[in-house]
């Protein structure tokens, strides 16, 4: 009998759990289902609590009832999720609400006082930007997408909810109350909401913002390492599961710091490259930087003592299977994968601007939308689909150069995320940001990987996440093509000039008009 790690990967797209080995962090058995995400206004995005814990109750029942997966030992469990989350739960931990997920703009202006006054810088208050940059490492954003903003909506537009919450969870925090009982986050969570103090290596929730925002410190989780047990499987959850009562359940990381562990790139300054539904440019670091202008910064990593540098933009595949289902290929990889084999690079002039729920890096713009440029009637779904393929990729090498200025010249960069699975995007990675592309094996399953490494590291089970970090495996690595960094150096210009000349257009569009 083997042992395994019995990990879960929450999503947008899909929720995920495996039995990953402790030789060298391998799927051995993975069972997925798509997640269900509502959108019940503009701008807002929304997932309810019972669905998702019904999809973790047959998941993991899919996955014990397989022949192959009865014959691994269960050493622990550690779950992971989409960050940014919030989740008001009574004191049983029962939701008083549906999640408002990451992706949710309705917040977008809070907190108000970070916005208004003099003097004023990248449009922050001087004195608040300053505050929370020099005890938080970083800052809410005008999306509204971070817990900070979120709950102080909650506060005024649900005021029910709002007293009424015992406690605000992440997601990865309601399912590990949902199996033992207790009321945690993790650093790194911890740190998006820009309520902790995370000088040192480590944090602790801060009494001053505390304080200045009116949110009372017991309706915030404890914060725990995320190498620590967070408790043990309680009977009620064992049984729904059908897993044994008992199990130590792992406080984890979110799903972009597990992410960063399992991209292999785990050494100081080791940039890697995620690009799922979403996409980042990311760096472990043993010290805070940021680039306020261009709305990088650095969290607590799932490491415990380090930081991650981390540039998060917030649509990457999502637009590629947005145009997918759009075209009615759903789901038919191998035939995006042909269109663009058989498409010229630069997609016969047709640019796709990718920013199709706002943007945080490099620009922190909750207005700004997707758009194709320069369509004809000479043009058809192949050309459709490469020019979404290289938005994407132009969008990363748009950041990337603020990323390595940061960090250093990197050789290599590491890529993991279910679209590294086409070959055509990792070459056209490679050669648009001119740097050797290093994707590891299954690197749609890097969350799984990085969780189980934290999870190993928790049970004694490794020395260290750099250790497990050593056993995982490269699939292939790929060089960049002259020919094609010259034409996506011309098309670059003119991708962030098509930014420039529309944002106020997008303002007008977009913005609220109450």
């Amino acid at each position: 009998m083997g042992r395994a790690i019995l990990a879960y990967d929450v999503g947008t797209t899909h929720v995920k759990a495996a039995l990953v080995s402790i030789d060298n962090f391998e799927s051995l058995l993975k069972v997925s289902e798509r997640a269900i995400v509502e959108y019940p206004r503009s701008g807002w995005a929304e997932q309810d609590p019972d669905t998702l814990w019904g999809q973790i109750i047959a998941l993991t029942r899919k996955l014990l009832e397989d022949r192959e997966g009865s014959r691994h030992t269960v050493e622990g469990i550690v779950f992971s999720a989409h960050m940014a989350g919030v989740v008001p739960v009574d004191s049983k931990g029962n939701p008083l609400r549906k999640m408002i997920i990451w992706l949710d703009e309705r917040a977008a202006g809070y907190p108000r006082d970070l916005w208004s006054g003099f003097p004023r810088i990248q449009g922050y208050n001087l004195f608040r930007l300053v505050e929370f940059l020099r005890v938080t490492g970083g800052v809410p954003g005008r999306t509204g997408k971070d817990p900070l903003s979120k709950i102080l909506w909650l506060r005024d537009n649900e005021p029910d909810v709002y007293h009424k919450a015992f406690k605000f969870l992440d997601v990865k925090g309601f399912l590990i109350n949902k199996t033992t009982g207790v009321f945690v986050t993790s650093p790194d969570e911890a740190n998006l909401t820009w309520l902790a103090d995370t000088r040192g290596g480590r944090a602790v929730w801060y009494e001053p913002l505390l304080r200045r925002y009116g949110i009372p410190r017991e309706r915030l989780p404890e914060i725990r390492s995320t190498v620590d047990v967070a408790g043990y499987l309680k009977r009620s959850a064992a049984s729904e599961l059908g897993l044994d009562e008992g199990l130590p359940v792992i406080v984890g990381a979110g799903d972009l710091t597990a992410a960063a562990i399992g991209s292999g790139a785990v050494g100081d300054g080791e940039i890697h490259v995620y690009v799922g539904t979403s996409d980042w440019v990311a760096a472990h670091l043993g010290k805070r930087r940021l680039d306020i202008s261009h709305y990088i910064g650095s969290i607590l990593s799932g490491i415990p003592g380090k930081y991650l540098l981390v540039a998060e933009q917030e649509i990457a595949a999502g637009a590629l299977e947005w145009l997918m289902r759009v075209e009615g290929i759903e789901g038919r990889y191998d035939l995006v994968e042909r269109f663009l084999e058989e498409t010229e690079p630069g997609a016969n002039g047709v640019i796709f601007a990718p920013w199709m729920y706002g943007e945080r890096s490099p620009i922190d713009d909750p207005y700004v939308r997707g758009a194709f440029i320069n369509l004809s009637l000479g043009h058809d779904k192949r050309h459709l689909v490469r020019a979404v393929v290289e938005g994407i990729i132009l969008n990363i090498k748009w950041v990337y150069g603020y990323v390595e200025k940061l960090v250093g010249f990197n050789e290599k960069v590491r890529l993991v995320g279910g679209a590294a699975l086409f070959d055509s995007l990792c070459m056209m990675l490679a050669s648009a940001i001119g740097r050797r592309v290093v994707r590891l094996k299954d690197p749609q399953d890097a969350t799984l990987r990085g969780s189980a490494a934290i999870a190993a590291k928790g049970l004694g089970l490794v020395g260290s996440i750099e250790e497990a970090a050593s056993r995982f495996i490269v699939d292939k690595e790929f060089q960049p093509n002259e020919k094609l960094a010259r034409v996506y150096n011309e098309v670059y210009k003119y991708f962030v000039e098509t930014y420039r000349r529309l944002r106020k257009l997008y303002r007008r569009l977009n913005k609220p008009k109450h």
